[in-house]
């Protein structure tokens, strides 16, 4: 194993939300809330059903057996070091992952939900509680605030709040209405408060944004095909490349905008891609701008401004260089059924056998810690 550091630090790790997370927090019974039926507990949002407890399974999937894993399962079978931070701490410990940034489980799926009012209130409510979550260990535990953008100035007051209390970063949709996408001119007060606190801005996987204007609802978790997760980097292109195309971070070059959990081996032909849309095609539309520099091209800005969290793409890995060793970022997706715990190291090993230690530590530890000031204890 090419790794050196005696620590891994994951950047995509998950905590599994209480069933009364929001219950306990509000009366208003539109927030998620769960409903046991025969298959399982169900977290239900504004009347419609979304998903199961995820977290059920964690490492089921090495036993080589598909047809044990499960989209469906009660609150009881979540191990407790997924809500509790003292054992998500200890069981990350003999997982090898020292620190974490969290992100949220049934959280991620509000942003399906199609009512402005219902999403900004749940995000908000779950804000608070994964600060006082990671409030556990600040040095350790890094909580992604959820932040809903139909609004754009209520979206920069809630990045702000979410910085006073401590959270790490802020997660946004990875796909956004076609009337609100991220070049507009509208979301540049979010950019300039992500910046001004510090914040990256995350774009996770299976954050498609509802259009609260039709109010279409696309999630019950039994219906979605194989073919989303086959093809789940086409989101994520077109958003980066409307935030790079669009002069996003010419006009804030201080902004972080990271991939979380597209994993890598799309990267490299989708920055050629920039880089030719950009010199042997004639602009369009109104937020096009060729860039200051006549000679920087936009695939400049993905290595200066983003950051892409992989989990275990060795075809990806392959290619680092052309994607930028300086943004890569491992994650290990605890405690979901896909994630590499607990056999992290043992993965990564095999992963990054070739790779020489330097550029490994940088993967799976050190940029990591560099993005989200984690401190690192010594060796």
């Amino acid at each position: 194993m090419s790794i050196s550091s005696p620590w891994l630090v994951s950047s995509d790790s998950h905590i599994v939300e209480p069933p009364d997370l929001w219950s306990s927090r509000s009366d208003d019974d539109r927030l998620p809330t769960v409903r046991r039926e025969d298959d399982g507990d169900w977290w239900y949002v504004d009347g419609r059903r979304t998903m199961s407890f995820l977290g059920i399974q964690p490492g089921m999937r090495f036993d080589h057996d598909p047809s044990k894993l499960r989209t469906s399962g009660t609150f009881e079978e979540v191990p407790r070091a997924a809500y509790d931070p003292a054992a998500y701490l200890t069981e990350n410990e003999a997982d090898g992952v020292w620190a974490s940034v969290i992100y949220p489980s049934e959280g991620l799926v509000l942003y399906a939900v199609p009512n402005t009012e219902v999403v900004s209130a749940a995000m908000a409510v779950y804000n608070d509680w994964i600060a006082d979550f990671c409030s556990h260990d600040t040095s350790r535990l890094k909580g992604i605030a959820m932040v809903n953008v139909d609004d754009p100035d209520a979206a920069a007051a809630e990045i702000r709040r979410c910085a006073a209390r401590g959270l790490a970063g802020a997660m946004v949709t990875v796909a956004p209405p076609l009337w609100m996408p991220f070049r507009n001119p509208a979301m540049d007060v979010v950019w300039a408060a992500a910046c001004d606190t510090g914040m990256p801005i995350s774009l996770h996987v299976g954050t498609d944004r509802a259009d609260p204007r039709t109010g279409e609802f696309h999630l019950d978790v039994k219906e979605v095909p194989p073919s989303v997760f086959v093809n789940k980097d086409f989101q994520i292109r077109r958003s980066l490349a409307d935030i790079i195309l669009s002069g996003v971070f010419e006009r804030f070059p201080e902004l972080k905008v990271g991939t979380v959990e597209h994993e890598l081996g799309w990267i490299p032909f989708f920055l050629d891609q920039l880089d030719y849309t950009y010199t042997d095609r004639p602009a369009r539309g109104p937020e096009w701008r060729r860039f200051r520099d006549p000679d920087t091209l936009p695939s400049h800005f993905f290595a200066t401004n983003c950051f892409a969290s992989f989990q275990e793409d060795g075809v990806g890995l392959r290619m680092r260089d052309a994607i930028g060793i300086g943004t890569l970022m491992w994650g290990s997706d605890y405690p979901h059924t896909e994630s590499t715990f607990p056999r992290s190291q043992e993965l990564l090993g095999g992963l990054l056998a070739d790779v020489p230690a330097e550029e490994a530590d940088a993967m799976v530890c050190h940029n990591t810690a560099a993005l989200y000031g984690l401190s690192l204890p010594a060796a």
